[in-house]
């Protein structure tokens, strides 16, 4: 029969034509029931018992792997199946398993596989000859000392494949350009129960930076020049290029940062290295727009000119508008030297405040030197010079200061968009004094400290603690923004944005002498991208401590963004009369 149209009888007249049609329609049902039965029929499932872990997890993947079988294919399926199974356990040092293949009575597709791994074989010889100069490299003799496989373990064909990728992977990180593993080979003695494992590395000669060309404008050449931490003759590392690139690249003079070795032109054992620096336009503007639940919507804009001048003078400005504040700032750096760490500051600013019982016109100029240490502390020396016209409560006021100061700060931390550990110190001492022209007399210190430690993979603790305090006379004439406020989301949650505060008669804010702050926080990791937390904050912001702390627990959740944690918060603060409810929304890093 040819295609799915059955011939009819010879003979049929025309008023058989009711019995041709019914009989076209069971030639076309016979025919679908051809092509639809093999999809319908049942594919073979696997159950493995008698593993768990990664010998499990490793053999149900070789199994996914295999052909699909049906169910009437089985017996031919079972040696490979067999043979899956094997090839998995060999993978960690199984060498003769057990392997039994049985089906359910009223579930034959299900096939259900018994292993007993039994022992595996033990490594009893492990020899790694590195001939060339590696063979006298210190690096090299550390990561032999610290390989994953050794001599009593048993064989694991993933650790021996990555002790090959280790080797020539420092190889090329270290300057052995022409290093080749010449051999490799494992021999196994299933009836002995052990294993030898030979790898010879023949590194060759360890190549050296050799000559720098630069692809640059001379201004790029001159501010690069302290980023550069490779000479011609150093032994070449990989390392040094990529910091050296980060480095540049963080100075954001740049929109193109390209650094490589050109191993193809190498002369002798010297690699050129190539630099090539695109500078970035003479301007850049940014807009943005943001929430929080302690200002409210918020929008800003930035402009930057990268190149003032020849010397990598940079100049930006930056406008900041929400319902309680706006603000406009100028900063133009001069770098010293490196200009990553070490750089002067000239600045210049307004601000506008109403909030709460706060309403402030402010005026700042001043002059900051940086000394920047990564990893380390970073040193602001500055002295600014302030107007502040102000209300706050029933104080008012129009104050000139010249406060000259210093603070040190620290940010440490590992672990990308969710660290799993961390910390932030922060210092500011400033004083003022009429002696040099300022209106008032005042020594102001402020300190925070924010430490985040993890236990296991998915629990973190976070700790927050506060400190400040405006040692002087006629704390009235001191300005709204040097006084103490707290409260919101960065410091007692539960409470509205710097609300806590001492009051004066009248009821209204007045701002504190003293600020203290506390707060423990426990997060818990339920996917890659949702946290649960739970909370607890409290503080105050005082003129002589006879207040009683205010405290806000709570719970919140954590939503991991490819720009930064999503952070909502719901707290109650239990040491008011009515324990109202606040949610609190911010978007940012937790340290």
């Amino acid at each position: 029969m040819t295609g799915c149209n059955p011939p009819l009888p010879a003979g049929i007249s025309s008023p058989g034509r009711v019995f041709r049609r019914r009989l076209r329609a069971l030639g076309l049902s016979l025919c679908l029931l051809l092509f639809v039965t093999p999809a319908m029929a049942a594919k073979l499932t696997y159950q493995v018992k008698g593993l768990r872990g990664e010998t499990k997890d490793n053999v149900e993947a070789f199994l996914n792997a295999l052909p699909v079988f049906q169910e009437r294919q089985f017996r031919t399926a079972r040696p490979k199946i067999t043979e899956s199974v094997q090839q998995a356990l060999q993978v960690f040092g199984y060498y003769q398993p057990k392997i039994t293949l049985s089906r359910y009575k009223n579930a034959p597709a299900r096939v259900v596989i018994e292993v007993d791994a039994g022992k595996p074989v033990i490594i009893s010889r492990l020899d790694i000859l590195l001939e060339g100069d590696a063979g006298s490299d210190d690096i090299f003799s550390a990561l032999l000392d610290k390989l994953p496989l050794q001599e009593g373990d048993p064989l694991h064909h993933g650790k021996y494949e990555s002790i090959k990728a280790d080797l020539g992977s420092l190889g090329l990180a270290r300057g052995y350009f022409d290093a080749k593993i010449s051999k490799s080979q494992v021999k196994v003695f299933p009836d002995q129960g052990t294993a030898e494992i030979y790898i010879l590395f023949r590194s060759g000669q360890r190549y050296h930076f050799g000559e720098i060309h630069y692809d640059a404008t001379p201004e790029a050449l001159r501010l690069i020049r302290p980023l550069v931490n490779i000479k011609s003759g150093d032994p070449y590392l990989a390392i040094r290029l990529a910091e050296m690139s980060q480095d540049i690249s963080s100075t954001r003079m740049f929109k193109e940062v390209d650094i490589r070795p050109m191993v193809s032109q190498a002369e002798g054992n010297r690699v050129p290295v190539q630099v090539t620096l695109s500078n970035r336009v003479d301007h850049e503007i940014e807009t943005g727009i943001g929430f929080a639940t302690d200002v409210g919507p918020r929008i800003s804009a930035t402009w930057e000119k990268p190149w003032v001048n020849s010397y990598g003078h940079r100049l930006n400005a930056t406008a900041k508008v929400s319902q309680p504040e706006a603000e406009l700032s100028f900063d133009y750096q001069i770098p010293v030297g490196n200009p990553l760490r070490n750089y002067y500051s000239l600045q210049a600013g307004y601000q506008y405040k109403d909030i709460n019982d706060t309403r402030s016109d402010l005026t700042t100029l001043s002059v900051r030197r940086w000394t920047r240490q990564p990893e380390s502390w970073d040193r602001n020396v500055f002295i600014r010079l302030e107007n502040e016209v102000f209300t706050q409560g029933a104080d008012k006021g129009n104050s000139l200061l010249l406060i000259p100061g210093v603070s040190w700060s620290r940010l440490r931390m590992r672990g990308g968009l969710v660290p799993d550990w961390g910390d932030r110190q922060q210092l500011t001492l400033e004083f003022s004094d009429p002696y040099w022209g300022s209106d008032i007399s005042f020594v102001r210190v402020w300190g925070r400290s924010r430490w985040l430690r993890s236990l296991g993979e998915d629990h973190r603790f976070l700790l927050r603690a506060e400190q400040g305090a405006i040692i002087g006379d006629s704390f009235s004439l001191v300005p709204p923004s040097l006084r103490f406020f707290t409260g919101g989301d960065q410091t007692v949650r539960g409470y509205g944005y710097e609300t806590i505060s001492p009051r004066g008669s009248d009821g209204k804010l007045l701002g504190g002498r003293y600020v203290s702050v506390a707060s423990a926080e426990y997060s818990y990791r339920f996917s890659d991208r949702w946290l649960g937390a739970l909370f607890v904050d409290g503080g105050t912001a005082t003129v002589d401590y006879s207040e009683a702390w205010k405290i806000g627990p709570g719970v919140g959740v954590r939503w991991v963004t490819p720009i930064g944690q999503v952070r909502l918060d719901l707290a109650v603060a239990i040491t008011e009369d009515d324990k109202p409810l606040r949610l609190h929304f911010a978007l940012g890093p937790e340290l």
